[in-house]
């Protein structure tokens, strides 16, 4: 699923019987039911700010900057009454702005349609009153779907996301930067310059980093130093993926290649044969199920250690749909793989989700919300805290050479063999928009056991490297009672041990 879609000329009044809607909701705060272990409350912006989040940024003095995506950058220090925050206008004039980061007080960077931005308060007076275009050599095609995403590279610099351009609108007649016909083509196309890249940015040089991206909508670097992608499924994206983004690498969508020095130029991308696509491209760290799991994946995140559960994990959100995805990393063979489950799934949180950024403290994760046409309107910003309760979940799950082991939150009471399913599949990515789970087989368990209090190892009858393992446990309990917080798990096993 695509994100950003093309606004619709008559926008504003299709708009107008969802606005007594929208707006109730977005005064309102929400706290999910008392068992669950988070809680989640909407934040209002000024009253008649279009609430379309398309960045969130703290400051070092705990200031949130939030851009917007028709225009402006608002900043204000976060309270603990959501209906209290006193937000200022800081900066104005942005396209589409879809990354923002504060390296100081006073002081943002951020990543427009047009150009890399920063905008700094030098009178500290609360707002900004010098505007630097940092970087411009990524190139604009007039097309809505070219969205840049950005984040730091630890050392003064920063990584950005181009996206590419879709069918579903046009290229202006006059682009700025290098055009290419060929690049032109397709449903999914990169007519400009870097389109369907990752760059790096540092000391006013951008250079092209790694390639093959479809709309990888949010970038982000851990804590370990590893840089994080997510994509959309669509054309050569038979599902969501989440890649580990390593210098010089292509991961699978071709139209970026117009702009591979290496790539000949006399060539279309577009006629690259899939098995050749296939043997060129970086597999995915972690396949997450379209359906099931994430439609559309925007920004990944860390969670960090204060927040009481799952530290280190990632998150990645859905902006198609109420949930936000959880990853468990996995190393076999000196490669990182892994699985995904629920981080949450409703419980009051709203479909858009597009942005995550954490508290300074890391006690309170902050979501901004824009959906732009898919699905009923849904803007502006959440806050998700922890209520203290542990939930009984999955916590990890690691690839034995005979299945799994899966590490809980909370010690097991019971397990039983038969209440375990697990299938198989794959999926092929094509030119096709999106794709199927293919040859799903159900892998016979033959031992499932609690061989100590928060472990549970189960046994198959066979493995198979190149497959997504849906894992299904049902009924399971914890010693207090609790039972399971998700019971769909999804191991993504690129190979084997």
């Amino acid at each position: 699923m695509t994100n950003f879609p093309m606004t619709h000329p008559n926008t504003n009044s299709i708009m107008k019987p969802y606005l007594a809607t929208l707006l109730v909701v977005l005064l309102s705060v929400t706290t999910i039911p008392a068992h669950a272990y988070l809680k989640v409350e909407t934040i209002p912006l000024p009253e008649g700010t279009p609430p379309e989040i398309g960045g969130l940024a703290f400051d070092p003095d705990g200031k949130l900057y939030v851009a917007t995506r028709r225009n402006d950058i608002f900043v204000a220090k976060p309270t603990t009454d959501p209906n209290a925050f006193d937000w200022k206008l800081f900066a104005s004039g942005f396209h589409n702005g879809l990354g923002i980061e504060a390296p100081a007080p006073g002081h943002i960077v951020v990543s427009q349609m047009a150009e890399l931005t920063e905008a700094i308060d030098t009178d500290g007076d609360g707002s900004a009153d010098t505007y630097n275009n940092l970087n411009n050599e990524i190139g604009l095609s007039g097309n809505y779907h070219e969205t840049n995403g950005l984040c730091p590279d630890g050392d003064g610099g920063y990584y950005v996301a181009a996206g590419t351009a879709s069918h579903n609108g046009p290229t202006f007649w006059k682009t700025h930067g290098k055009y290419s016909k060929i690049g032109r083509r397709g449903r999914n196309y990169s007519a400009v310059q870097w389109k369907g890249w990752v760059m790096h940015f540092k000391d006013g040089t951008l250079t092209p980093y790694a390639k093959g991206f479809r709309m990888h909508n949010g970038i982000f670097r851990d804590s370990k130093g590893r840089l994080w992608c997510g994509d959309n499924q669509g054309d050569f994206r038979a599902t969501s993926p989440l890649y580990l983004v390593e210098k010089g690498n292509f991961y699978g969508h071709p139209s970026s290649l117009v702009w591979d020095k290496d790539f000949p130029k006399d060539k279309d991308p577009l006629n690259t044969p899939q098995d050749k696509l296939d043997e060129m491209r970086t597999h995915a760290t972690v396949l997450i199920p379209f359906i099931e799991m994430n439609r559309s994946c925007s920004e990944p995140a860390e969670i960090p250690a204060n927040f009481g559960v799952f530290p280190g994990q990632l998150i990645i959100a859905d902006n198609n749909n109420t949930r936000i995805t959880r990853i468990m990393l996995d190393e076999v063979g000196g490669k990182l793989q892994g699985s995904c489950t629920h981080f949450i799934n409703g419980l009051g949180l709203r479909t858009g989700n597009n942005r995550l950024e954490w508290s300074p403290d890391g006690k309170q994760l902050y979501v901004g919300q824009t959906v732009r046409g898919w699905g009923k309107p849904s803007e502006g910003i959440q806050r998700l805290s922890f209520t203290g309760k542990t939930p009984f979940d999955v916590e990890q799950i690691k690839l034995t050479k005979t299945g799994f082991e899966l590490t809980t939150t909370l010690p097991v009471a019971n397990l039983d063999e038969a209440e375990i399913s697990i299938n198989s599949f794959h999926y092929q990515d094509s030119f096709k928009y999106g794709g199927g789970q293919l040859d799903k087989k159900t892998i016979p368990v033959t031992k499932a056991a609690s061989t100590a209090d928060k472990t549970v190892t189960i046994d198959l009858e066979s493995l198979q490297a190149g497959k997504v393992y849906h894992i299904n446990i049902k009924n399971l309990k914890s010693k207090d009672g609790s039972k399971l917080h998700n019971e769909n798990f999804y191991y993504t096993a690129n190979q084997l041990h």
